[in-house]
């Protein structure tokens, strides 16, 4: 685009100017709408499976709908899963333009310490009022660093609950028990016979792997997976989170299988899995077996809760949406947020698509219902809004939005809920361990390297980077927080 080409060539005059760089600036807007308002353009930056092919028409009934509803238009960049850290590191850097983008608890207070996010904690109860009625309040203090807040929690499945999900063909087939297989260890044999009998690689990766491993470790706001408190060690031990007995013993059996063919040799080079999955690990509900995870792949499939539903800082960051700091219109940023939430039509859009090519309204016994033309919509849901205002699908026989309040309701506080690391007197070594763990990242949690080899590599370059400095940190403040409560 001609704008990206001279905001390339003009950004460093512009930064040393301390001129406000915002999606508002790169154009002035003076279409009105039918109610005499002028019509601004925000852009949203958020994560998928790439821009949808019908971007153009999708985008165009939706501006419809925003203009005589809010006197704004949009336009969405949605990235790729696989480049989206890249990607989006790229873009806050670089101060390049946009108005909301999507984040989650892994990148959030680094870039609040960088001026990224604006701080919205003074607009909310004007701009958001319906969405404020709908969500529980605990999840605005959930997100706040230093009593601020700088970004809009998506309403949702805001606990984290883990499912082991599978083809229900080949359970039948091979008489798996997958009830009881809930330790790595014993799904080995089994994936071995399905690796045999089936010609095909049962534990299909791409370059993330099987990063669900990390969950039972709050990371506290430190943002690396490799430095947390177990979610109920009263204790409080910051650990490192990779010589933890669970995680390691995991690591090893990744590389086990890596060596044997059960994970596809080309993982850690992947940005993008397949839809087909034998097996596979994903957070959600139980319904999303039915209404999700099996019609996503075209099979059947039943699925096995694994551990604890843990409510954490981390669980409801999530999914958010922050407001740059130099957008122009930070009110209309959250009067759409707002209306996405709370407002069904729209929020069907996101969620489904464009009415009459990915989906369309039908009837159902009265209550009108969503069906899906194709699984073709490539945005993904959850960063978007709430799911309480989702139109449910023609197959929902489970209220599964009330299976969700459940799990909300019922989860395992972790130990560290509330508490917010700061990092400011280790923000160099942060970085610094960051970047080597990236480095290392993508092969480790696919299975290619053993870590009984890289694990302690890794732990010396950290180590010289001042991991130990982070760990004494953290330690110091968890205890000083723990000993409050």
């Amino acid at each position: 685009m001609k704008f990206k080409k001279v905001m390339a060539l003009g950004m460093a005059v512009l930064m040393t100017a301390g001129l406000a760089v915002g999606c508002g600036s790169k154009e002035e807007k003076t279409t009105v709408n039918e109610n005499g308002e002028e019509v601004v353009t925000l852009k949203w930056v958020t994560i998928g499976s790439g821009m949808p092919d019908n971007y153009d028409s999708w985008i165009a009934k939706v501006n419809e709908y925003l203009e005589e509803k809010l006197a704004v238009n949009l336009e969405m960049e949605v990235i790729p899963w696989g480049n989206w850290d890249d990607r989006r590191n790229i873009i806050i850097s670089t101060n390049e333009p946009y108005d909301i983008i999507f984040g989650a608890s892994n990148n959030y207070t680094s870039d609040i310490q960088l001026g990224a996010y604006a701080d919205i904690t003074d607009l909310i109860s004007e701009n958001m009022k319906e969405f404020n009625e709908l969500m529980p309040s605990m999840y605005w203090d959930s997100v706040r660093v230093d009593g601020k807040i700088y970004g809009v929690p998506t309403y949702k499945d805001s606990t984290l609950s883990n499912y082991a999900i599978w083809d229900k063909e080949l359970v039948d087939k091979y008489d798996i028990d997958y009830k009881n297989l809930t330790d790595f260890d014993d799904l080995t044999p089994v994936f071995e016979e399905l690796k045999a009998g089936e010609n095909d690689y049962p534990v299909y990766l791409k370059n993330d792997g099987i990063y669900s491993i990390f969950d039972v470790y709050d990371q506290i706001g430190a943002e690396m997976q490799i430095l947390g408190v177990r979610y109920d060690d009263p204790d409080g031990k910051v650990c490192f989170t990779l010589e933890e007995p669970d995680v390691f013993s995991a690591l090893e059996t990744f590389h086990e299988w890596y060596q044997k063919g059960i994970i596809n040799p080309d993982a850690s080079t992947l940005d993008e899995a397949r839809v087909y999955n034998m097996w596979r690990i994903a957070q959600g509900w139980e319904s999303a077996g039915k209404t999700s995870w099996g019609p996503q792949m075209g099979k059947e499939v039943v699925v096995n809760k694994l551990g604890d539903t843990i409510l954490s800082n981390d669980t409801v960051r999530g999914s958010l949406n922050m407001v740059s700091t130099n957008s122009k219109y930070p009110e209309k940023c959250l009067q759409l947020l707002n209306l996405v939430n709370v407002d069904t039509t729209l929020r069907d859009m996101f969620y489904y698509g464009e009415e009459g090519v990915n989906f369309e309204y039908v009837d159902v016994d009265g209550e009108t219902k969503v069906h899906k033309i194709n699984e073709d919509w490539p945005m993904a849901g959850y960063t978007q809004g709430t799911f309480f205002t989702v139109t449910p699908v023609e197959t929902d026989l489970e209220d599964q939005w009330s299976e969700i309040k459940e799990l909300n309701e019922n989860a395992v506080p972790s130990v560290m809920l509330g508490f917010n690391f700061d990092s400011s007197e280790v923000s160099d070594q942060l970085s610094n361990c960051r970047e080597i763990w990236l480095r290392y990242k993508k092969e480790m949690m696919t299975g290619v390297n053993d870590p009984n080899k890289t694990v302690p590599e890794l732990k010396e370059e950290l180590m010289k980077a001042g991991f130990q400095d982070i760990l004494n940190e953290a330690q110091k403040q968890v205890d000083e927080y723990l000993a409050g409560k």
